[in-house]
Order: C-alpha cells, then sequence, then structure tokens
C-alpha cells in the first residue's frame, strides 16, 4: 500500500497518510464535514442526464397506459419505479386514455346484468361488442344507483326472512321449489360455491305454489306482508302499527267483553 502526500482540501495543511488508490481530500473527520457541507455522500446508482429528462418528459405530457413507461424504462437500462419516482419528483402525472361515454344500449346490459359481478358483466358487454374496464364498470353501477333498485334478494336474506338456515334455501333451490340465479362470481366449490340471486317474484311463486313448505311461524310478518303485496307496484310497503301502545294499558278494545257476551244467551250443559 502506498503513502502519499496531500494537502486538506479546508485547512490546506501538508499531510501524509496510507492509501490504496489515491490520497484522501480531507485530514480529519471536522474538515471532511465542512467540506461536504450541502453534498451528498451516497453514491446515485441510476443517473437522469439531460437527455433521459427530455424522454421522460415528452411519455409523460403524452398518452400513457400502453406500455410507453416500461419501454422507455427498457431501453434506457433503468427499473420502471425510478422513472415513476423521477417523474414524480418533477410533478408529472401520467395521463391516461378517457374511455367514452355509455349510450343507452350499454346501460341496457348494464342495467340487465347488475346482479351479476364485475368480471361477468364485462363479458356479456364484450359479447355486445363492447370494452369497459372492470373498474368502469363498478363506478358507473354504483352512480346509476343499479344495485339499490334491484328487485331480488340474496340466498342468505330470504333465509333470514322465512327464519331458515342458508342450507335451507340451497335445498328448495335444488329441488326446483324456489327459482333463482347464479351471480357469475369465482368463488370455488371450496369457498360455498357461486352467490345466488333471487328475484321477489320468484319467491311470491314459491310461497304461493309451495304453502304446505314454509313454516309460516318463523317468517317475519312484515316482509312477506310486503313481499306478497307486491311492494312498491303493488300495495306498498307494510306499515308497523302497534294495536296495543304500551302507553296505554288499560285502554280496553271491547274483545273480552264481546267474547263473554257470545256465550251469555246460550243455555248450561247438563252433565
Amino acid at each position: 500500500m502506498p503513502m502519499f502526500d496531500y494537502i486538506c482540501e479546508v485547512c490546506e495543511t501538508e499531510h501524509r497518510a496510507w492509501r490504496r488508490e489515491k490520497p484522501p481530500r480531507f485530514c480529519c473527520r471536522a474538515c471532511r464535514k465542512r467540506g461536504m457541507a450541502g453534498q451528498t455522500t451516497k453514491r446515485t446508482k441510476y443517473v437522469i442526464t439531460p437527455e433521459m429528462h427530455i424522454k421522460i418528459k415528452q411519455i409523460y405530457q403524452t398518452l400513457t397506459g400502453n406500455g410507453e413507461v416500461r419501454d422507455l424504462a427498457s431501453e434506457l437500462g433503468f427499473p420502471r419505479w425510478k422513472i415513476t419516482r423521477y417523474a414524480i419528483a418533477q410533478g408529472w402525472i401520467a395521463r391516461q386514455k378517457k374511455e367514452p361515454d355509455w349510450n343507452e344500449r350499454e346501460l341496457r346490459i348494464l342495467s340487465r346484468s347488475a346482479h351479476l359481478c364485475p368480471e361477468r358483466i364485462q363479458k356479456n358487454l364484450k359479447i355486445a361488442g363492447f370494452s369497459r374496464s372492470v373498474i368502469g364498470i363498478v363506478l358507473k353501477r354504483k352512480r346509476m344507483q343499479f344495485l339499490s333498485n334491484l328487485d331480488g334478494h340474496s340466498a342468505r336474506s330470504v333465509a333470514e326472512g322465512f327464519g331458515v338456515d342458508d342450507k335451507c334455501i340451497t335445498g328448495w333451490i335444488n329441488k326446483g321449489y324456489l327459482k333463482a340465479r347464479r351471480r357469475g362470481t369465482n368463488r370455488t366449490s371450496h369457498q360455498g360455491g357461486d352467490h345466488w340471486f333471487i328475484k321477489d317474484k320468484w319467491v311470491r311463486d314459491f310461497v304461493v305454489n309451495y304453502t304446505a313448505v314454509v313454516d309460516f311461524r318463523k317468517i317475519d310478518k312484515y316482509w312477506i306482508t310486503d313481499l306478497l303485496a307486491g311492494g312498491q307496484e303493488g300495495t306498498g310497503p307494510s306499515k308497523v302499527v302497534n294495536i296495543n301502545p304500551s302507553d296505554s294499558p288499560d285502554e280496553d278494545y271491547g274483545y273480552e267483553e264481546q267474547t263473554r257476551s257470545e256465550y251469555d244467551h246460550m243455555p248450561e250443559m247438563q252433565l
């Protein structure tokens, strides 16, 4: 290992030190701290040159989203995250291509398939010749309130209305008593299979046609009244009416007196 004679860049004093390749710049830590003030001591692995700066700026000022940033990173020999972070530091935002407005036919397909999963709706639109992203489908379905206007229930909500277990509803569906339709999700058999979608009309048909199967002691009477009456299309949603309010427990409706008066005129039975 050779010995070098050098002059400190800060205190400008002569020194001698053992070094492998070249002499040091400073004689001590204090001089090094003063000399490196405002400078970074970390080596930069990926250096952006002015030519690279212009290329990155041109990419981010045009439309992105088709692999332009990835191709530029491959051309420069940089990882993609380096290009993205540099653009964010410069205040550049990737411009994405905006999807066109929804037409009447697309909205009809979306309304008819609103109970399905977004991936299945995307396939239905693709069959009809339209291309929409999954995120665009979810946002449009939410903005149009198609989910809140669905005239149907899941198998679990129907089970809660009938006061039975989920497997009971599945059994009625498998036997053909209750009509249902799959939602088109990607759930496997180990996850319980695809979700069911049951319309109000199908529940009414089941109650009317298979009355012997239904246990009306467990059923939610307000829910079934609203369902059989037709909901908004029939007599409207049912209202809870308290026949004997708790604030007036002594109020008499004459039921007991009328019941007793029915037997007053009957002759006594002789044994």
